[in-house]
């Protein structure tokens, strides 16, 4: 009984602030603006955007491009993170999530104020570098770890039976963290298609992803915004099941595909 109510704070909070949101999106996607049930109404009405099929183009580059960038740079951080004797104490883990404790307008338009002193123009690649330099803490956070679970005993069987060190990295190393490589692509990738302060501070408002296509959305057509945010969300849902599928091992250390 008593830990029925010490968990009884959380499920409120989970009601209020998740359950709750969700269901609004839903009964906003499915009615029109009179409150009438219309199912397909909004999903037809957003089709015929004629800006969605840009805005949709820019998000796919913007978010792929960013996950490319923040994998190629943070595994080698986060393996290198795990070997390292100095980061024991955590300490260099802590210089990538200091940055995070700034708030996020104020880091980007300190990001803006040095891209216009190095007279940088202002477009896609400033944008998909601020989604990087947002983003790449939630690419290599996971990935570390997984790496660390990893049980050592398996790199040493492998160059016990005469893998050097670079194939056992490749054959025993790099299979056994593809659930956190997921993890992250997935902590990445939505994000970075549906934020729109980004975008706005570091292209000038030149570009539109789904989260400022949501965000000006809104305040003519509730229905619409809601509608792709439902949208959104189902894939989302889709990712984190394809995630959890490759993930189920995780929390036992992996294990070899």
């Amino acid at each position: 009984m008593f830990k029925k109510l010490l968990a009884t704070p959380y499920a409120l909070f989970m009601l209020l602030f998740v359950i709750l949101p969700i269901v609004l999106i839903a009964v906003y996607a499915f009615t029109d603006a009179e409150g009438a049930i219309d199912l397909i109404g909004n999903f037809q009405d957003l089709a015929k955007e004629e800006s969605l099929g840009k805005v949709v183009r820019n998000s796919v580059i913007a978010g792929l491009s960013t996950a490319v960038i923040c994998l190629v740079i943070g595994y080698p951080i986060a393996y290198y993170l795990t070997k390292s004797e100095f980061n024991r104490t955590g300490v260099l883990i802590g210089l990538f999530l200091v940055p995070m404790w700034v708030n996020f307008l104020l880091r980007m338009m300190s990001t803006k104020a040095a891209l216009n002193a190095l007279h940088i123009e202002m477009g896609m690649g400033t944008v998909i570098f601020g989604l990087c330099y947002e983003f790449l803490p939630f690419m290599i956070m996971p990935i570390y770890t997984t790496i660390q679970k990893i049980d050592k005993s398996l790199i040493e069987g492998a160059t016990d039976l005469g893998a050097t060190p670079t194939k056992a990295f490749w054959k025993v190393t790099v299979p056994l963290s593809l659930p956190g490589v997921l993890s992250g692509l997935t902590m990445v990738v939505i994000p970075s298609i549906t934020t729109f302060a980004v975008t706005e501070i570091l292209s000038n408002g030149k570009l539109m992803l789904l989260g400022d296509f949501i965000y000006n959305l809104k305040a003519y057509n509730l229905n619409m915004a809601s509608a792709i945010s439902l949208v959104l969300m189902i894939l989302l849902g889709i990712s984190m099941l394809i995630t959890n599928k490759f993930n189920k091992d995780e929390t036992k250390g992996g294990g070899l595909w």
